[in-house]
């Protein structure tokens, strides 16, 4: 999110809780990495979007565990969206970095 590992993001403590990163603009993503807290999301969706309005999923898990994911996806977009489902603690979603990687040209 801003590549600071002392800084974090957190959610209300309810499920039903999202973060939407801006790419700055359409890229064709490959990948995402979570850098989760300890308050990490069990069920969750990846979602990207041009618009930040109509959304595609491109993951979707109902077993997250937490720590550090690196997660294989396909999509293009500008926005990525992380939205949470089910909660893995009692406490909201709490990020220390949300990347995504992008396919590049061999051109």
């Amino acid at each position: 999110m801003d590549g600071k590992a002392n800084t974090r993001w957190s959610s209300a403590f309810s499920d039903a809780q999202w973060i939407q990163v801006d790419l700055g603009k359409a890229l064709s993503v490959c990948g995402i990495s979570l850098d989760w807290e300890a308050a990490y999301g069990k069920a969750y969706q990846l979602q990207i979007s041009n618009d930040a309005k109509t959304w595609q999923t491109i993951y979707s898990t109902s077993n997250g565990a937490g720590n550090a994911e690196k997660l294989t996806v396909s999509g293009n977009g500008r926005y990525i969206r992380m939205q949470g489902i089910k909660r893995g603690t009692p406490y909201g979603y709490s990020l220390f970095e949300l990347q995504a990687y992008t396919t590049v040209s061999s051109s």
